[in-house]
């Protein structure tokens, strides 16, 4: 296994401690090692590209790992949080990664590239206000309710920008229907 895989794989074992570290109110140490684990979805690709270890198996595991560890993250803040806003942003998110991850595997086995079913800016828009929500969530019990509030609005911006990105992948199999 290369560096890069290890790299995506690191974001699905790094949401735990996440979780236990809140828990115990270790807010920093939860942030930072979501920091850690936001800074790995860059790094892997990054790698992957410099030291020319790009592989189809290393693109689906990079995606995978993004679902499981913002997936995880929401339904865990769903549970934690009583907040209509983040209760909805993680059953729009949650329910288009699910149908994203059919979509890209249809579009796969239907002969397009891997290429063809990666973020495109849209997407990394999103992952963008994703990562900005989750992280302000995390740190929120330091501040005022503005944080958190702004936190949740992050995560519905992301959310409509997850079901734009959606209907670009509607797009596709539609063409490819046709």
């Amino acid at each position: 296994m290369n560096l890069p895989n290890i790299l995506s794989l690191s974001r699905i074992f790094l949401t735990v401690p996440i979780i236990i570290f809140f828990y115990k109110s270790f807010y920093l140490i939860s942030l930072i090692i979501f920091i850690m684990a936001a800074i790995t979805d860059y790094l892997d690709g990054y790698i992957a590209r410099k030291k020319n270890q790009n592989s189809d198996q290393g693109a689906l595991l990079d995606l995978l790992s993004d679902k499981i560890f913002v997936s995880v993250l929401l339904i865990w803040m769903t549970f934690f949080f009583d907040s209509l806003l983040i209760l909805l942003s993680t059953l729009l998110i949650v329910s288009r990664e699910i149908t994203i991850s059919y979509l890209r595997l249809f579009l796969v086995s239907k002969a397009f590239s891997i290429d063809d079913v990666k973020a495109d800016i849209l997407g990394k828009l999103k992952t963008s206000f994703q990562m900005i929500g989750l992280a302000l969530v995390l740190i929120s019990p330091y501040f005022s309710d503005l944080v958190f509030y702004t936190s949740a609005t992050f995560l519905m911006l992301s959310a409509i920008f997850s079901w734009a990105t959606l209907l670009n992948y509607f797009k596709k199999w539609y063409e490819n229907q046709n």
